[in-house]
């Protein structure tokens, strides 16, 4: 009798478990929820979430706690949640590389890395979809590796790099081996292509060989598409450079920002296209061309245009570092500027009438 009432209360208490949704373990370090799932026979599923994300509280709050959940994961993963910018999880972020939140990890008793997943699911099906494909050996990065250079094919290749991407590891020899595809169509498909410039820096040779086929690309992507994903890769470095922002850019790097966007030819009044010709008359102090950039293009920009308040704004960073000759210049553009009477050139002298009341630099000069 007694031994039934001990087993009655045990399955109420799986059943209860389960109903529960995922449970997890509270109270031990990482290490120790290892050696627990490697005694209990079991995966250790590791949720990576930070205080400040939406869809981590999304998963927390909708479908963990659901009785899927806890049927699929409670017999099989000891199951943990970690914040990323508390305590070990700092050190834990760094070691797995942890890109992007939510990520779920999946490790096995000896706390080797079988793969992970990032990004919140909608519903319980496609997460627990999603945690099932995980544990298929050939998902794996090391597997997926190996049958790419097998045979290098492209939604594969594209499986890969994505997965490579979320494990912090270099997707460059698969992006350089995907970009030899013989089908334009996929070549120059647009979500390679996003990829591809993602984990190519400006700056680089693998950057210039893709503009070498620009053509290509504005055949298959189309010109305003081609202009706006190139110029993206290095916009907002610009910004911080003619910002005056923290950078690590050279008066080169700068100045080829300004030809590559020169040579994408956009039309002469896209205002987010004058950035990097702005950010190097900036680096290079050249203020009497700033001024002359402004007076003859970037006034053009209509007022509509979403950057024009910020192309504004760039100019009149830089004017506590001119001379007095260059301050008497940028004044009469000022002056110009302002009778035309909009209501962009109104709000432009209000600008800069607070700009010339807190400047102190000009009587130094």
């Amino acid at each position: 009798m007694k031994r039934n009432i001990l087993v009655t209360a045990f399955c109420l208490a799986v059943t209860l478990c389960y109903a529960q949704g995922i449970t997890f373990t509270k109270g031990l370090n990482f290490k120790q929820a290892v050696a627990k799932a490697k005694k209990e026979n079991k995966m250790l599923f590791m949720d990576c979430y930070t205080s400040w994300c939406v869809p981590c509280a999304k998963m927390a709050k909708e479908i963990f706690p659901l009785k899927e959940c806890g049927e699929y994961f409670n017999h099989k993963f000891v199951s943990i949640q970690v914040d990323m910018q508390k305590g070990e999880g700092i050190e834990l972020m760094k070691k797995y590389q942890v890109q992007s939140f939510p990520t779920f990890i999946i490790f096995d008793g000896n706390g080797n890395e079988i793969n992970r997943i990032t990004g919140g699911s909608p519903d319980v099906d496609d997460f627990l979809k999603r945690v099932e494909e995980a544990q298929k050996p050939d998902n794996s990065v090391p597997m997926m590796t190996k049958k790419f250079f097998e045979n290098p094919e492209y939604e594969l290749g594209m499986k890969l790099i994505k997965a490579m991407m979320d494990h912090g590891q270099d997707p460059v020899p698969i992006l350089d081996e995907m970009y030899k595809n013989k089908w334009e169509s996929q070549r120059y498909d647009r979500a390679f292509i996003e990829l591809y410039l993602a984990n190519t820096d400006f700056r680089s040779p693998r950057f210039d060989k893709l503009l070498l086929d620009i053509d290509k690309m504005y055949k298959h992507l189309g010109t305003e598409q081609t202009r706006r994903m190139i110029l993206d890769t290095y916009r907002v470095g610009m910004y911080l450079v003619a910002a005056g922002k923290e950078h690590d850019y050279t008066v080169d790097d700068v100045r080829k920002a300004a030809l590559i966007t020169a040579m994408l030819d956009f039309p002469s009044t896209e205002g987010i296209a004058m950035v990097p010709r702005i950010a190097l008359y900036v680096m290079e102090k050249d203020y009497d061309k700033l001024i002359d950039y402004y007076d003859e293009v970037v006034r053009y920009v209509p007022s509509n245009d979403a950057f024009k308040v910020i192309l504004n704004s760039l100019l009149q960073i830089q004017y506590p570092k001119m001379n007095n000759a260059q301050k008497t210049k940028y004044e009469t553009f000022v002056t110009n500027f302002i009778k035309s009477t909009t209501y962009e050139a109104k709000s432009f002298e209000e600008a800069f009438k607070s700009m010339k009341a807190n400047d102190v630099t000009k009587t130094k000069n």
